[in-house]
């Protein structure tokens, strides 16, 4: 009977150019430079995001740790790592410390994917005296450096602006609301989400003159007192039955005037800005 002997043979182990310490200490650099850009990386985060290139840097940080890992485990510890790939006749083999750092660059990529290149932003305005804490008519417009845009302001409160490119993430932009009763003036905001809350301040109402007179000029003139409804000011009238005092509104307003003989009312009416008006007092 004839006996074969076999003789194991063990892979053959690369052999490597450099000691254990000096891997190390290669490890414990790409470490510091690693360690330094991450810092970088973290205190730059809103200027990156204002340029756009915040996952670019990302990118370039998983270098350093990828030699780092590659250095310390296939040099200092001397281990060993082989990944065949074999697809439609092509075939791929990578061997030693190239396959760890490959995996920690496509690793990096795959668990932090790319932000989109755009996103939605939403406007939504309020008074400031919390008269109106949903402004449902109007328009906003924001300014995006070359680029200004207006949208008309929903049933539901919000003015929506598709496509905002990426880079104004946590930068300043100008927004201008168009409200009636609402001062039109730019609001600079910084844009920390998907969501701007404008507060808008209230316009002062414009100002006109009323005039008139009372036809017969009344002989109690001194005591009546002429108003407006819902304003607080009040008219005089003179001797030969004349008025001319300051209200609030715009030629072509209606308001409600109402004329007191003292305490008593005398005449209670519409009419119209500015006059000049014929009133003829009620019957006492």
């Amino acid at each position: 009977m004839k006996v074969t002997s076999v003789t194991a043979v063990n892979p053959v182990q690369p052999v490597q150019p450099l000691s254990a310490k000096a891997y190390a200490i290669i490890a414990l650099v790409g470490l510091a430079i690693g360690v330094g850009l991450l810092l970088f990386y973290v205190y730059r985060v809103p200027k990156l995001i204002e340029s756009g290139v915040q996952n670019h840097v990302f990118y370039l940080l998983l270098i350093p740790w990828a030699l780092a890992c590659a250095a310390f485990l296939f040099g200092a510890m001397r281990s060993y790592a082989r990944f065949t790939h074999r697809r439609l006749g092509n075939f791929l083999e990578l061997g030693g410390p190239v396959v760890l750092f490959c995996l920690v660059i496509v690793g990096g990529f795959k668990l932090v994917p790319p932000s989109p290149e755009t996103f939605d932003l939403t406007v939504r305005a309020h008074s400031a005296d919390g008269s109106e804490p949903i402004i449902t008519s109007g328009q906003i417009t924001i300014d995006l450096d070359n680029d200004r845009r207006s949208k008309a302001v929903s049933s539901s409160g919000e003015a929506d602006f598709k496509g905002v490119p990426a880079k104004f993430r946590g930068a300043i932009v100008g927004v201008l609301p168009q409200v009636d009763g609402y001062k039109q003036e730019w609001h600079h905001l910084e844009v920390r989400g998907t969501v701007l809350d404008l507060t808008l301040q209230r316009a002062p109402q414009p100002l006109t003159r009323l005039t008139g007179a009372i036809i017969p000029p009344p002989k109690d003139w001194a005591r009546l007192r002429i108003m407006v409804d819902g304003q607080s000011g009040e008219g005089k009238v003179d001797e030969l039955g004349r008025f001319n005092f300051q209200v609030s509104g715009t030629d072509g307003d209606t308001i409600r005037l109402k004329i007191y003989d003292d305490t008593k009312l005398v005449y209670d009416d519409f009419q119209t800005l500015p006059g000049p008006l014929t009133l003829t007092l009620h019957s006492k």
